[in-house]
């Protein structure tokens, strides 16, 4: 096993970039029309999506992170 070391400004940047790749997925699927994420009802999983959207933008906020 390898051990690494890693400060807490290099475990926000990791943390920040995999939520804001995740953020731009589910943009993305949005966009697209991508479904079946959550449910096989589109109405639904478009709603799912908006909510995880928000809840990932909310989280990015808390590292302060804008648009």
């Amino acid at each position: 096993m390898v051990s690494i070391e890693v400060c807490d400004e290099q475990l926000t940047d990791l943390v920040v970039a995999d939520l804001q790749q995740s953020l731009q997925g589910l943009r993305q699927d949005l966009e697209e029309g991508r479904g079946g994420i959550w449910s096989f009802d589109p109405k639904e999983d478009r709603k799912m999506i908006k909510k995880h959207i928000k809840a990932l933008k909310l989280v990015l906020e808390h590292y302060g992170w804008y648009e």
